[in-house]
Parts: C-alpha cells; sequence; structure tokens
C-alpha cells in the first residue's frame, strides 16, 4: 500500500501520485512563477528526483532527497510541502525495513502542535501508519491510527475509503476473524474499483483471496488472487507481485499440489532476488525445502 506522493503546489488539494497511487484532484492551481521562492523550487525538483530515484530502487538516495526537499520546506513553512516529503519519506524508510524511522517521520505530522496540517495531509499519515502497524503486527495501535484516520478524511468524498476498508479487513485477518475480513474486504474492493484505484483493488483482492483460503475455498481464493497478480504486474510492483505469487503457493500448498506450490515459491524466489529482498528469499527458500522433503 506504499504510495509516493506528488505534492506542494497547493494546499487543500490532493492530487494524482508520481509512482505507485493515484489520489483524485480536482481545480488545482498553479502559483505564478514570481510568486515562488527559490526555496519552493528547488524543494520541487529535489522531491521530484527523489521519486525517481525510488522509482529505480536507489532507496537511500532517495531518502536523502526527500529530507533535503523537506528541509527547504521547513525553511519557508510551507505545511503542505512539509507533510508530503514526511509522508514519502515514510514510504521509502519502510521500503528499506526501517519501520521505527518511518513511523516517525508519520508521527511528525500526527503529533506536531505547532503547523496547520492539511487535514488531509494528517489522514493520509494516519492512514500509512496504520498500515505500517498492521504489517508488523501491532493490531491495537493500527487501530488508533485508522480511527484517527477516519475522523480526519475529508466527509465528502474520502479519497482513502477503499484503502482503510483494506486496512480493516487486514486487521480482521490478523485477529483471525476471517469471515469479517472477507466482509471488508469485499466491502473494499467495490469502493476501490468505484474510485479507478487500481492498486488498492488489486490489495482487496488479494486480502479477498486470503481469507477465502483460511475459510477454506482454495479455488475461490485462486481464481481472486490471480487477480491481484495480473493487476500488480500492469503496475510492475514487485513487492506485491512477490506477495501474490507467495499467496497462491499456499494456495495450491492447501489442495495439495507440491509441485505446483513449488513453482509459484520459486517464482516469488526470483522476484524478491532480483528485487534484492534477501529476507523475503531465505523465507520463502525454507518453505520450498521444506514443502518438498513433506512431498517425498
Amino acid at each position: 500500500m506504499g504510495r509516493i506522493l506528488q505534492g506542494g503546489w497547493c494546499s487543500s488539494v490532493w492530487w494524482s501520485v508520481v509512482m505507485l497511487i493515484s489520489l483524485a484532484v480536482t481545480g488545482c492551481s498553479t502559483i505564478a512563477p514570481a510568486l515562488t521562492a527559490p526555496e519552493r523550487t528547488q524543494a520541487i525538483e529535489a522531491s521530484k528526483y527523489a521519486t525517481s530515484l525510488f522509482n529505480r530502487g536507489d532507496y537511500a538516495e532517495a531518502a536523502a532527497q526527500y529530507k533535503r526537499a523537506l528541509l527547504l520546506e521547513r525553511s519557508i513553512e510551507n505545511e503542505e510541502g512539509i507533510a508530503v516529503n514526511l509522508i514519502n519519506l515514510s514510504i521509502v524508510l519502510q521500503r528499506m525495513g526501517d519501520n521505527a524511522a518511518a513511523l516517525s517521520s508519520l508521527a511528525q505530522i500526527i503529533n506536531d502542535r505547532l503547523l496547520q496540517f492539511p487535514a488531509g495531509r494528517v489522514a493520509e499519515a494516519a492512514f500509512r501508519t496504520a498500515v505500517i502497524m498492521s504489517e508488523t503486527g501491532d493490531v491495537k495501535g493500527a487501530s488508533v491510527a485508522l480511527q484517527l484516520a477516519r475522523e480526519k478524511c475529508p466527509p465528502s468524498g474520502c479519497v482513502l475509503a477503499g484503502k482503510l476498508l483494506n486496512v480493516q479487513a487486514q486487521l480482521s485477518s490478523l485477529d483471525k476473524d476471517f469471515a469479517g475480513a472477507l466482509t471488508l474486504a469485499t466491502q473494499a474492493l467495490e469502493v476501490n474499483r468505484r474510485q479507478g484505484d487500481s492498486a488498492e483493488e488489486a490489495n482487496s483482492l488479494r486480502l479477498l483471496g486470503a481469507a477465502l483460503l483460511e475459510l477454506g475455498s482454495s479455488d475461490a481464493a485462486q481464481k481472486v488472487i490471480l487477480e491481484a497478480l495480473a493487476i500488480d504486474k500492469s503496475l510492475l510492483q514487485a513487492h506485491k507481485i512477490m506477495r501474490d505469487l507467495s499467496l497462491l503457493g499456499r494456495v495450491a500448498s492447501s489442495k495439495g499440489a507440491v509441485n505446483e506450490a513449488a513453482v509459484y515459491y520459486q517464482r516469488a524466489i526470483a522476484v524478491a532476488s532480483a528485487a534484492g529482498d534477501r529476507q523475503t528469499v531465505a523465507h520463502l527458500e525454507q518453505l520450498v525445502k521444506g514443502l518438498l522433503a513433506g512431498g517425498r
């Protein structure tokens, strides 16, 4: 669910994300060149450069550039730009495996009592916090962050609606409430399709598939996970392709199709290896080893 935001030209408006997500935006007015401070221009360029680095997988340098953009925005106290760069920095830090630093970056938006950050950006920061906490198993913390995101998201046409439902579905799965997760993921899928958010649609399908698998509906699970995989491949999201393939391996294993499961896991290993995700590679290699040993 990680998304790089392109921000800063106009506060109170959420616009399209450069890379992974789309936030619905209309009516964003530009600032006349004569009124653009040098710091503002430099911050925009640094943020754009950081996004291109992120897309290339150079996370360390992307983080450095977002930090540079952040300092420039702070020097002119541009709340919108500060928030956007803190959110983007958190996404990069999370991708680098530093969840604590990612949460600290987001907390600077959520807990700030001096600046007036746009409510939509606070909602986005709370949503990102809920995502990280849910992925690390902190159900209580994620639930608190999720509630804040709901409170801060603009009541009229909240663009985070489908995303929040996805996180709630994830939390239900962590609590072993798979029937509840199935209901929430189905609702999220409907909302995300209506909003035209393909990335979140794939997340909904993956959550739906995981819930179906836990409820014993392997064939239905495989169908929706394959849909998620097709979307994630079209969006070039390596880390999500890994998850889809791994989940398909679990589905095949649940049906006793050992060789099919091994193929899915090996495909996931190939993607993870190419993406430089050594931790996932090691985990999946152990799964394949155990699977093949049990199938003898």
